[in-house]
């Protein structure tokens, strides 16, 4: 990375924790984009310059999750299934996920309508992006790709609710950690080996 793009990179860094630092003490709805740019030392233009709408404040990990999304399928190793390498990349983010700041987040997007209504979107994208990924990386036929992303990230979807659930419930730590790998050990188990005798 050039000088350039790491300025830009530790700018648009410093923009969000910024928002983040606001949000937590008074809540996303209180907050405006003028009020995050006069405490991070930019212009409200360079605020959206690095995210087109206050929402993305919050949600400022998306291209970095959706990066690595297609990394997983695209990199995964010899003989993984597309499955395997998601479920390495989710069990990566338990202890994260059963943290203090995690907590944070979840009683952020908890308290606003608007956040509530762009995590259905971020899902979405991801489901849009990963379906495309398996089309053009793994081979898949489109109906097949989308098909599979929907259920892939449905995963993806039911774990982060989950463990946003917990947090807010004070529910966090080691232990909490160890609880979500498990479950999501379960749900991919469940995915893998199908949902014919699901009910029987």
């Amino acid at each position: 990375m050039g000088l350039r793009e790491l300025k830009k990179q530790r700018t648009r860094e410093a923009i969000a924790e910024t928002a983040f630092g606001l949000f937590a003490e008074r809540g996303f709805d209180r907050v405006t984009v003028a009020e995050v740019a006069e405490a991070a030392g930019v212009s409200e233009k360079t605020v959206f310059n690095y995210f087109p709408t206050k929402e993305d404040l919050l949600f400022d990990e998306v291209p970095e999750r959706q990066a690595a999304l297609v990394a997983a399928v695209r990199e995964r190793g010899p003989g993984e299934s597309v499955p395997e390498a998601l479920r390495r990349l989710q069990l990566a983010q338990c202890n994260r996920m059963a943290s203090p700041g995690f907590a944070i987040f979840a009683r952020i997007i908890d308290e606003s309508p608007a956040l509530r209504a762009k995590e259905l979107e971020v899902m979405a994208d991801f489901e849009r992006v990963l379906a495309e990924a398996l089309e053009q990386d793994a081979g898949l036929k489109r109906l097949d790709a989308r098909i599979a992303a929907t259920l892939l990230i449905g995963v993806q979807w039911q774990f982060f609710l989950l463990a946003r659930e917990r947090a807010l419930a004070g529910r966090h730590g080691p232990a909490a950690a160890r609880r979500l790998r498990a479950e999501l050990e379960r749900a991919y188990e469940l995915l893998e080996r199908g949902l014919a005798d699901l009910g029987r």
